[in-house]
């Protein structure tokens, strides 16, 4: 007879997906609560500290995209080269 603990466990199971996309969702909020309080520090040390975090987390989400996209559980289209040769030219005057 399965105890209880052996139900819950069974039915709490989380798939491979379930994990990777929380962790990527997590470390998106995580960046955006690091550049937010980015904005706000006038402290050197600490600035660089948060700074340090937030490319690290955004080191981590990457990593956690590309997890996802090399086993097809995040599908991405490439951009035509002449929509991406418009954004250029619209967003970045020094890029040529």
């Amino acid at each position: 007879m399965p105890t209880k603990k052996t139900k819950s466990a069974k039915n709490c199971s989380l798939s491979d997906y379930d994990i990777i996309s929380d962790v990527l969702a997590r470390h998106k909020s995580l960046v955006t609560l690091y550049s937010t309080s980015l904005l706000e520090i006038s402290e050197k040390p600490l600035r660089d500290l948060v700074e340090n975090k937030m490319t690290e987390c955004a080191t981590d989400q990457f990593d956690a995209f590309n997890y996802m996209h090399d086993r097809g559980m995040y599908k991405t289209e490439n951009a035509p080269a002449q929509k991406v040769k418009e954004a250029q030219q619209k967003f970045c005057d020094q890029c040529k």
